[in-house]
């Protein structure tokens, strides 16, 4: 019985690290705190996929990614450009898009799970 208390210790401990983890972007992309900082803000759910699965914003623009499933999730640009961690159910990361481009992206938790993201110039 101790044993069992002992390893289940550092998993708890794990699991709690992930919870907590913030979004981490790359170049072109900033983790902001309120929309304030965006010049608009579009939504992304997560269930079992991403709805929408297609989604362009404008340079400056942000996603509010929030996880509407009874299961962890994240979102991660396939080349790393962005990851929101992982989030618990009703767990939320807001992203700001400042550089043009393509972004395929996945849950990192379920890589069967994909969309896309496309940042046009802003005008």
């Amino acid at each position: 019985m101790i044993r069992l208390i002992a390893r289940a210790a550092p998993a708890a401990a794990l699991l709690a690290a992930c919870a907590a983890v913030s979004a981490r972007a790359g170049d072109g992309v900033t983790n902001v705190r309120n929309a304030d900082e965006c010049a608009a803000v579009h939504r992304v759910e997560i269930t079992s996929k991403f709805e929408p699965a297609a989604i362009s914003v404008r340079q400056g623009e942000c996603v509010h990614f929030t996880n509407a499933h009874n299961i962890e999730h994240s979102a991660v640009g396939a080349e790393r450009e962005f990851n929101t961690g992982i989030m618990m159910p009703g767990g939320t990361a807001l992203l700001r898009f400042d550089a043009p481009g393509e972004i395929p992206y996945i849950c990192g938790v379920h890589p069967p799970m994909t969309a896309m993201l496309t940042v046009t110039p802003a005008e």
